[in-house]
């Protein structure tokens, strides 16, 4: 171990912080991390559980071989990415190391929420406005602590969108920028070996349910209750309140 990081080999690995609320894709984004990174990881409680597994197993082996694979030429550049330096899914903080943070719109993001919570989860929720309400505030919190640190340091807080990230490849170019290291595999191919039909299995899923952003907008039932919870203005983080 070394005082600014961890040695491997002789070559010191590069430390990144990461922070994402539930359900805005980072199990997508890590597959990506896969491709692009020698990553490196230690043991702790989140690495070995039955969701994990469960997710795992929801993806295209194809996809994830190929995430495995490697560029002739390139060097072995160990990354190590910290997926809970505050706690699980815990409020964005600057510490010594450079951060990365995911973001999604929240109206598919606390449907995808619900639905996991009530049908993976089997979790019942007597008052859905009310919930729904509490779901929006947390994540108003995250997002608010999100962009006020990257306000703060621009330079070492770099915020990706989920949308953006399966829009095109550029998202996964900047990711690379940002940690300054020669990735293993290119993005372009790492893009389209996790574009969302090609990641996924067929048939029915748990946890990658459709990767659809508007899926929400066609549940009628979703909307009654949307109408029933009084939601803060999501507008300021680029993302559209809903009707």
């Amino acid at each position: 171990m070394h005082s600014d990081g961890y040695y491997f080999g002789t070559t010191l690995a590069k430390r990144i912080d990461y922070f994402a609320f539930p359900r805005t894709g980072s199990h997508f984004l890590w597959t990506s991390f896969t491709g692009l990174f020698d990553l490196v990881f230690f043991a702790n409680q989140y690495v070995d559980n039955p969701e994990a597994r469960q997710r795992s197993d929801e993806l295209n082996p194809l996809a994830t071989y190929a995430m495995k694979l490697r560029e002739d030429g390139v060097p072995i550049q160990p990354v190590y990415i910290n997926a809970a330096p505050n706690g699980v899914h815990g409020g964005p903080v600057l510490g010594q190391d450079p951060a990365i943070i995911l973001i999604r719109n929240p109206h598919p993001t606390i449907y995808s929420w619900y639905h996991t919570a009530t049908e993976r989860w089997a979790a019942r929720i007597d008052d859905v406005p009310a919930w729904i309400r509490d779901a929006y505030a947390g994540y108003e919190r995250f997002y608010d602590a999100a962009f006020a640190l990257q306000r703060q340091s621009p330079d070492r807080v770099h915020l990706i969108r989920f949308e953006e990230l399966k829009e095109d490849v550029s998202s996964l170019r900047r990711v690379v920028d940002f940690i300054g290291v020669r990735p293993k595999l290119s993005p372009e191919f790492v893009f389209e070996w996790t574009r969302f039909d090609r990641m996924t299995k067929g048939g029915r899923r748990t946890f990658y349910r459709t990767g659809d952003n508007a899926t929400w907008r066609s549940d009628p039932i979703w909307r009654e209750h949307l109408k029933a919870a009084p939601l803060a203005d999501f507008s300021r983080f680029g993302y559209p309140n809903h009707p």
